[in-house]
């Protein structure tokens, strides 16, 4: 097993590091990646909390590659604030571990009461159009990755690998999908005094490029909708269309989490 590096070092390294390691395992021809990819947001809602306009949704990330992400980290039962280091695993097809590298934190979320990774997701609305003016963005999501739902009756991994948020490992095995309801924390976008208009709600998987995986161009996925507002200035949207997508990632299947 290899020896987890210090922050400081880690953080100067990654970049290079990341490219290193698709390399090496792309070359080996033994490393499976995971491909991952944003489910369209669905159950679009305006919460009104402390003179905010929260639009509330839910959120999925799918795995469609060949390979689990898998994560693992070495949590501290003796200090549940004490962040750790992320190290994705790149497994063979036996499940063998053949590299592994940094590529995120794990931290304690207080709200949910258990460990997330870093930098998952990225949510953003934006007026007009896909690309258009940016009225405002969340922090970049910590999620625990775990496999929610199966992405249709063919996937290849039957059963849960992952499901546990306070292990040693967090992940999505391929064909499954981590989804998070828009009840739960952080499913949010402050949208306070937007006009009405047309808007789209544009969430994008590994945002920063991260987590190695085998594309980052399929990462992104959109909603459209109008914001109409009353003679009391109430907010009110309807959804008028989203990305294309693929069976089981469109927001046909949203179980509770």
């Amino acid at each position: 097993m290899l020896k987890l590096l210090s922050m400081g070092l880690a953080g100067i390294l990654l970049a290079s590091s990341l490219a290193v390691t698709l390399q090496n395992v792309n070359a080996a021809g033994q490393g499976l990646l995971p491909d991952l990819k944003t489910a369209v947001p669905s159950h679009l809602s305006i919460q009104n909390d402390h003179q905010k306009e929260w639009l509330r949704f839910s959120n999925g990330v799918a795995n469609t590659g060949q390979g689990p992400l898998q994560i693992r980290a070495v949590i501290p039962a003796t200090d549940p604030t004490q962040t750790q280091d992320a190290i994705q695993q790149i497994l063979d097809s036996d499940g063998n571990v053949v590299d592994e590298k940094l590529v995120s934190q794990f931290t304690f979320h207080e709200q949910h009461n258990h460990w997330h990774i870093a930098d998952v997701a990225l949510f953003e609305v934006r007026a007009g159009s896909v690309d258009g003016p940016l009225v405002n963005q969340s922090v970049k999501i910590t999620s625990c990755l775990i496999d929610w739902y199966k992405i249709n009756d063919n996937s290849p991994t039957k059963e849960r690998a992952y499901w546990e948020c306070n292990g040693d490992l967090q992940g999505i095995s391929v064909g499954w999908v981590d989804q998070y309801h828009q009840s739960l924390p952080d499913m949010e976008v402050d949208i306070t005094e937007a006009p009405p208009g047309l808007y789209y709600l544009v969430s994008t998987a590994n945002p920063d490029e991260t987590f190695i995986e085998t594309d980052t161009s399929n990462n992104t996925a959109w909603v459209s909708f109008q914001l109409k507002r009353d003679s009391n200035g109430n907010a009110k949207i309807e959804v008028v269309g989203h990305s294309e997508c693929e069976p089981g990632l469109c927001g046909e299947k949203i179980p509770n989490r």
